[in-house]
């Protein structure tokens, strides 16, 4: 990657909507070699995807809750098992496996506290090789980006 794939990087990070069209105006290249960086980042798979990001509190969604989980087993087959199951639930917009005091670490949305009290009870607890539940409440979201700087 060189400076201009960089360049073409942050600006689709910034307005995925972009053309190339748009950015030859910022980069002092013509369309079709930025067309092209396009495709090869894509191809390269450095672009996963483009997507749309919402507003929390417009789609009610603005109730944000990080869970830490610790796992009964650490075996391989009972901690792929654990993990096909959390990737089943929508509600996790993150998850991570992590080291330290404990195995996992989730980002999960909510409408309001009663939806999270739902999601714990009837969904994450009774997940199999869950032994600990540690859950933090966001207060206020001071920073969140989607951003990697380059």
């Amino acid at each position: 990657m060189d400076d201009f794939d960089k360049k073409i990087l942050a600006l689709l990070q910034k307005n995925a909507k972009l053309t190339a069209k748009e950015m030859t105006f910022e980069l002092a290249l013509s369309q079709t070699p930025i067309y092209e960086r396009i495709k090869k980042l894509e191809n390269l798979g450095v672009i996963k995807q483009y997507v749309a990001i919402l507003d929390a509190n417009i789609v009610n969604k603005a109730l944000i809750v990080y869970m830490s989980l610790t796992v009964k087993e650490h075996g391989q087959e009972k901690r792929q098992q654990l993990i096909q199951d959390l990737i089943k639930l929508n509600d996790i917009s993150e998850c991570y496996q992590i080291s330290g005091r404990y195995d996992f670490l989730l980002k999960v949305r909510f409408e309001n506290l009663k939806e999270y009290r739902d999601f714990l009870l009837n969904q994450l607890s009774v997940i199999d090789n869950i032994s600990k539940i540690d859950s933090q409440i966001v207060i206020d979201e001071i920073k969140s980006t989607t951003f990697i700087n380059l």
